[in-house]
């Protein structure tokens, strides 16, 4: 099967969308200035990320320890098979959550949500 003019046309407009979506999405992060907590979708603790400390929230399978370090959120300890959410590490980039499914745990990270960040 061979490519017509019209077929790499399409593709290189695809490419472009494609592109140019990601940049739109790697290019407004926002500061993280909290994370929310949920389990079983329901809010249960606000995190200040100004502040570094230690939290802890009671999940489906037990406690998930939480760690907040240099503008950043981790899952230090949690009760889960393979401990995926413990291995995640730090983050702080309010487009990536920290999702423990055994443990029906999400962790959000809340930027900064002024007209002017929203605006640019």
């Amino acid at each position: 099967m061979k490519l017509t003019k019209a077929d790499r046309i399409l593709i290189v407009i695809l490419m472009l969308v494609s592109l140019s979506s990601l940049f739109f999405l790697l290019g407004h992060t926002t500061q993280a200035n909290r994370a929310d907590v949920y389990v079983k979708e329901e809010k249960v603790l606000s995190i200040d990320l100004n502040q570094d400390g230690q939290y802890s929230v009671e999940g489906t399978n037990g406690k998930v320890n939480i760690e907040v370090k240099d503008h950043a959120v981790r899952v230090t300890q949690e009760n889960s098979p393979h401990h995926l959410c413990s291995k995640q590490g730090f983050v702080s980039d309010s487009n990536v959550p920290i999702v423990c499914l055994p443990n029906e745990t999400v962790i959000q990270i809340e930027g900064d949500t002024k007209e002017d960040t929203v605006i640019q």
